[in-house]
């Protein structure tokens, strides 16, 4: 397996095609950042894994607009570099870990205190594997959209 960051150019669309699956509508979002996201390819050349980043400068979707901003609630504000959205073609394979590991040399490159997790109350398989990799609970809060529930803050230290 291979890691890269920023994602090349030519396995952005399939790098976005599987952050679609997980996190994204349709054809949302239209636009992502190469600059913000970790890409992992395995093999035979193929887009295995890809975890979207976000800073102050924006995230891996890259056209959130549609969405009210006096609907949306965002979490507190971070000097850490906060992962937006780790997806992966196959659990259990490492994948997910390398991912992290890359996000947390970025973060520590263009230090970061750390990464941050904000993860759903009701996804507990993505709770455990964020715990597993280190990441430990800095708090909890209704963050996002309303409808969203519970979501625990994550950090892990770079």
């Amino acid at each position: 397996m291979q890691i890269l960051h920023p994602i090349p150019d030519a396995l952005l669309p399939a790098a976005a095609a599987l952050w679609r699956t997980h996190f994204g509508r349709g054809r949302w979002p239209a636009r992502v950042s190469a600059g913000h996201g970790v890409v992992a390819v395995d093999t035979s050349g193929a887009v295995c894994g890809v975890m979207g980043l976000r800073d102050g400068d924006g995230g891996f979707a890259q056209d959130a607009a549609g969405v009210p901003g006096w609907l949306f609630r965002a979490a507190p504000p971070t000097g850490d570099l906060v992962i937006d959205g780790l997806a992966v073609t196959d659990t259990r394979q490492g994948t997910g870990r390398a991912l992290v590991t890359a996000g947390a040399l970025v973060a520590a490159r263009d230090g970061r205190p750390g990464l941050r997790a904000e993860v759903r109350a009701r996804n507990r398989g993505a709770l455990a594997f964020y715990h597993k990799v280190g990441f430990s609970d800095r708090g909890q809060g209704r963050y996002g959209l309303p409808w969203w529930g519970q979501v625990h803050l994550l950090h892990l230290g770079v």
